[in-house]
């Protein structure tokens, strides 16, 4: 059976109708683009016939590419807006903003460490290996272990920010508590924020040796921070001796040594706020 083509190349016509400028090649009869001087036809065989058909000259065709990049940016960006919303829960919050763009450069040795994690985690993830941030409070580990997260989300992976009070809740409200665990389980990274901050009790222990375990099993890496000295975590005689046994077995310490930005930050802002609450009474005294 004789396929008719040609209702196919005129509808491939009326899709490509011919532009201001166009033109005639004297020598192949061929129509041209007035813009980049491409064929915007050409002959080839058919069905042992031959037959003039419409193509994408060359700038149609980097029109068409540039369109199709951007169509699939647009996706990428949905897809990294979901995501993020799923990492820092919710609106995301103040952690979302945590960036290496936003870095202050207060603590350039940390901040060069949570770089290099983030451009080394294909080859780390395929090891399991995480990070144990460890410092006082108001230092920046959050925000580090954030940044991190958020320099993977761009780079396509999934990843969860959490703290154990948040994970405990979760326990709490649902009644298959083994599906919490396998969700947390199915991420790239899992962050787990602000250690030893839980109640000290034996069933937050539980929780907190089945959360890090899992994943050390299975090779998955984490990223924990912790107020917890580094003492704390080599002292056999601990009531988590086995859970910190983990940690150091699966993360690279990270002795966090920066300024507590909280303070210094409540300080400036209170001195702010101090100097206006000043001028406003002198300007109420007349002075």
């Amino acid at each position: 059976m004789k396929l008719d083509i040609d209702p196919l190349i005129e509808r491939a016509r009326a899709a490509m109708p011919p532009c201001e400028g166009d033109f005639r090649d004297p020598e192949t009869g061929f129509l041209m683009c007035g813009k980049c001087g491409t064929p915007k036809e050409m002959r080839i065989k058919l069905c042992e016939e031959e037959r003039v058909v419409p193509v994408l000259c060359r700038c149609a065709k980097e029109s068409r590419d540039a369109e199709e990049r951007e169509r699939r940016e647009r996706e990428r960006r949905k897809v990294i807006a979901r995501r993020r919303e799923e990492c820092f829960g919710g609106s995301g919050g103040k952690r979302a903003g945590f960036t290496f763009a936003a870095d202050d450069g207060a603590d350039p040795e940390t901040m060069t460490c949570a770089r290099g994690y983030a451009e080394e985690f294909a080859s780390l993830r395929e090891r399991g290996k995480g990070i144990l941030f460890l410092g006082g409070t108001g230092t920046g580990k959050t925000f580090a272990a954030c940044a991190i997260a958020n320099a993977l989300l761009e780079q396509g992976y999934t990843v969860r920010v959490i703290t154990f009070a948040e994970i405990a809740a979760k326990l709490q409200s649902s009644w298959e508590s083994q599906g919490i665990y396998r969700d947390l389980q199915r991420y790239d990274l899992l962050v787990l924020d602000d250690l030893g901050a839980e109640r000290n009790t034996s069933y937050m222990d539980e929780i907190v040796y089945n959360v890090i375990d899992s994943r050390c099993s299975a090779g998955k890496p984490l990223i924990v921070t912790t107020n917890l000295r580094v003492d704390d975590f080599t002292d056999g005689q601990s009531p988590r001796a086995r859970i910190y046994s983990r940690l150091y077995e699966s993360c690279i310490p990270v002795v966090v040594r920066g300024r507590d930005r909280r303070r210094a930050a409540m300080t400036r802002d209170g001195q702010s706020d101090l100097d206006l609450i000043r001028r406003a009474g002198m300007r109420r005294d007349g002075v």
